[in-house]
Protein backbone atom coordinates (compact mmCIF):
# COMPACT_ATOMS: atom_id res chain seq x y z
CA UNK A 1 0.00 0.00 0.00
CA UNK A 2 2.97 2.27 -0.29
CA UNK A 3 1.74 4.30 -3.27
CA UNK A 4 -2.06 4.55 -2.02
CA UNK A 5 -2.95 6.94 0.98
CA UNK A 6 -6.33 6.93 2.74
CA UNK A 7 -8.06 9.98 3.37
CA UNK A 8 -10.58 10.84 5.60
CA UNK A 9 -13.02 13.36 3.55
CA UNK A 10 -14.43 16.49 5.50
CA UNK A 11 -16.28 17.33 2.34
CA UNK A 12 -17.43 14.98 -0.13
CA UNK A 13 -15.16 14.91 -3.44
CA UNK A 14 -15.41 16.79 -6.56
CA UNK A 15 -18.98 14.62 -8.11
CA UNK A 16 -16.84 13.11 -10.98
CA UNK A 17 -13.99 12.37 -9.31
CA UNK A 18 -16.12 10.44 -6.43
CA UNK A 19 -18.66 8.92 -9.67
CA UNK A 20 -15.70 7.59 -10.82
CA UNK A 21 -15.39 5.33 -8.33
CA UNK A 22 -18.85 4.92 -7.16
CA UNK A 23 -19.87 3.61 -11.28
CA UNK A 24 -17.35 0.62 -10.92
CA UNK A 25 -18.80 0.09 -7.71
CA UNK A 26 -22.87 -0.07 -8.47
CA UNK A 27 -21.41 -2.02 -11.96
CA UNK A 28 -20.07 -4.71 -10.20
CA UNK A 29 -23.05 -4.66 -7.76
CA UNK A 30 -25.42 -5.00 -10.63
CA UNK A 31 -23.01 -8.10 -12.35
CA UNK A 32 -23.18 -9.80 -8.99
CA UNK A 33 -27.12 -9.45 -8.95
CA UNK A 34 -27.49 -10.09 -12.24
CA UNK A 35 -25.70 -13.56 -11.74
CA UNK A 36 -28.09 -14.26 -8.96
CA UNK A 37 -30.94 -14.10 -11.89
CA UNK A 38 -32.15 -10.89 -10.42
CA UNK A 39 -33.74 -8.60 -13.83
CA UNK A 40 -31.73 -5.55 -13.06
CA UNK A 41 -33.09 -2.12 -14.43
CA UNK A 42 -30.81 -1.07 -16.93
CA UNK A 43 -31.27 2.71 -14.86
CA UNK A 44 -30.37 1.24 -11.34
CA UNK A 45 -26.84 2.22 -11.02
CA UNK A 46 -27.81 5.96 -12.26
CA UNK A 47 -30.52 6.01 -9.62
CA UNK A 48 -28.47 4.26 -6.83
CA UNK A 49 -25.83 7.27 -7.82
CA UNK A 50 -28.57 10.15 -7.59
CA UNK A 51 -29.44 8.13 -4.06
CA UNK A 52 -26.16 8.94 -2.84
CA UNK A 53 -25.68 12.15 -3.76
CA UNK A 54 -29.16 13.37 -2.31
CA UNK A 55 -27.87 11.76 1.03
CA UNK A 56 -24.34 12.46 0.88
CA UNK A 57 -24.65 14.74 3.54
CA UNK A 58 -25.44 11.60 6.02
CA UNK A 59 -21.82 10.54 5.15
CA UNK A 60 -19.67 13.48 6.49
CA UNK A 61 -19.25 15.01 9.85
CA UNK A 62 -21.03 14.81 12.26
CA UNK A 63 -23.31 12.14 11.02
CA UNK A 64 -21.17 9.84 9.44
CA UNK A 65 -17.93 9.71 7.36
CA UNK A 66 -16.15 9.12 3.92
CA UNK A 67 -12.75 7.53 2.98
CA UNK A 68 -11.09 7.59 -0.06
CA UNK A 69 -7.93 5.88 -0.92
CA UNK A 70 -6.28 7.72 -3.45
CA UNK A 71 -2.94 6.75 -5.89
CA UNK A 72 0.38 8.25 -6.78
CA UNK A 73 -1.71 10.15 -9.58
CA UNK A 74 -4.63 11.26 -6.57
CA UNK A 75 -7.12 9.06 -8.56
CA UNK A 76 -9.07 7.73 -5.97
CA UNK A 77 -9.21 3.79 -5.97
CA UNK A 78 -11.20 3.00 -3.34
CA UNK A 79 -13.89 4.43 -1.12
CA UNK A 80 -16.22 3.45 2.23
CA UNK A 81 -18.46 5.18 3.84
CA UNK A 82 -20.01 4.98 7.14
CA UNK A 83 -22.94 6.83 8.59
CA UNK A 84 -24.71 7.08 12.40
CA UNK A 85 -28.14 5.01 12.33
CA UNK A 86 -28.45 5.67 15.73
CA UNK A 87 -26.69 6.96 19.50
CA UNK A 88 -24.89 3.44 19.19
CA UNK A 89 -24.51 2.16 16.07
CA UNK A 90 -22.86 3.41 12.54
CA UNK A 91 -23.20 1.20 9.31
CA UNK A 92 -20.86 0.59 6.90
CA UNK A 93 -21.45 1.32 3.43
CA UNK A 94 -20.39 1.13 0.02
CA UNK A 95 -16.70 -0.39 0.42
CA UNK A 96 -15.06 -0.98 -2.67
CA UNK A 97 -11.28 -0.69 -4.47
CA UNK A 98 -10.87 -1.32 -7.81
CA UNK A 99 -8.94 -4.12 -9.13
CA UNK A 100 -5.22 -2.59 -9.61
CA UNK A 101 -5.63 -1.42 -5.76
CA UNK A 102 -7.06 -4.93 -4.54
CA UNK A 103 -4.86 -6.93 -2.53
CA UNK A 104 -2.69 -4.21 -1.69
CA UNK A 105 -4.37 -3.49 2.23
CA UNK A 106 -6.69 -0.75 1.22
CA UNK A 107 -9.69 -2.48 1.55
CA UNK A 108 -8.80 -3.01 5.28
CA UNK A 109 -7.59 0.11 5.83
CA UNK A 110 -10.48 1.89 4.63
CA UNK A 111 -12.72 -0.36 7.05
CA UNK A 112 -10.03 0.68 9.92
CA UNK A 113 -10.35 4.41 8.93
CA UNK A 114 -13.95 4.27 9.67
CA UNK A 115 -14.27 1.71 12.28
CA UNK A 116 -11.71 4.52 14.20
CA UNK A 117 -14.06 7.60 13.10
CA UNK A 118 -16.74 5.52 14.46
CA UNK A 119 -15.02 5.15 17.83
CA UNK A 120 -14.20 9.17 17.85
CA UNK A 121 -17.58 9.86 17.07
CA UNK A 122 -18.15 7.75 20.72
CA UNK A 123 -20.29 4.76 18.50
CA UNK A 124 -20.26 1.62 20.53
CA UNK A 125 -21.03 -1.11 17.11
CA UNK A 126 -20.37 -0.99 13.23
CA UNK A 127 -22.72 -3.66 11.66
CA UNK A 128 -22.61 -4.13 7.83
CA UNK A 129 -24.21 -6.33 5.12
CA UNK A 130 -23.14 -7.38 2.16
CA UNK A 131 -24.36 -9.99 -0.54
CA UNK A 132 -23.86 -13.88 -1.16
CA UNK A 133 -21.15 -13.83 -4.02
CA UNK A 134 -19.08 -10.70 -2.43
CA UNK A 135 -16.35 -13.13 -1.35
CA UNK A 136 -14.29 -10.56 -0.89
CA UNK A 137 -16.23 -9.03 2.10
CA UNK A 138 -17.59 -12.07 3.29
CA UNK A 139 -13.67 -12.94 3.80
CA UNK A 140 -12.24 -9.33 5.11
CA UNK A 141 -14.75 -8.47 7.74
CA UNK A 142 -14.28 -11.55 10.04
CA UNK A 143 -10.49 -10.96 9.69
CA UNK A 144 -10.55 -7.38 11.29
CA UNK A 145 -13.00 -8.67 13.94
CA UNK A 146 -16.56 -8.48 12.65
CA UNK A 147 -19.00 -11.43 13.61
CA UNK A 148 -21.24 -12.64 10.73
CA UNK A 149 -24.77 -12.65 12.59
CA UNK A 150 -27.30 -15.61 11.87
CA UNK A 151 -29.99 -13.17 11.72
CA UNK A 152 -30.79 -10.09 9.82
CA UNK A 153 -30.34 -6.49 11.29
CA UNK A 154 -32.03 -3.37 10.43
CA UNK A 155 -29.26 -2.19 7.96
CA UNK A 156 -30.41 0.56 4.85
CA UNK A 157 -29.98 -2.09 2.25
CA UNK A 158 -32.64 -4.45 4.50
CA UNK A 159 -34.90 -1.95 4.72
CA UNK A 160 -34.79 -0.45 1.51
CA UNK A 161 -33.81 -3.98 -0.83
CA UNK A 162 -36.45 -6.40 0.47
CA UNK A 163 -35.73 -8.29 -2.47
CA UNK A 164 -32.27 -9.11 -1.26
CA UNK A 165 -33.04 -10.26 1.99
CA UNK A 166 -32.40 -14.35 1.25
CA UNK A 167 -28.91 -12.65 -0.04
CA UNK A 168 -27.50 -10.66 2.61
CA UNK A 169 -25.03 -11.87 4.87
CA UNK A 170 -25.19 -9.57 8.15
CA UNK A 171 -21.82 -8.69 10.00
CA UNK A 172 -21.06 -6.03 13.27
CA UNK A 173 -18.23 -5.32 15.36
CA UNK A 174 -18.70 -4.06 19.35
CA UNK A 175 -16.10 -1.17 18.94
Amino acid sequence: MDDITIELCTAVPPKDELNDILVQYYALVVERMQAMNFDIDPAAPQSALAEFWANSADYLPPKGCLVVARNNARHIVGCGMMKRLDDETGELKRVFVTETARRTGTGRALIEMREKVARDMGLKRLIADTLTPNVEMRNLYPKLGFVELAEPLETTTYRDQPMLRPHLHYFAKDL
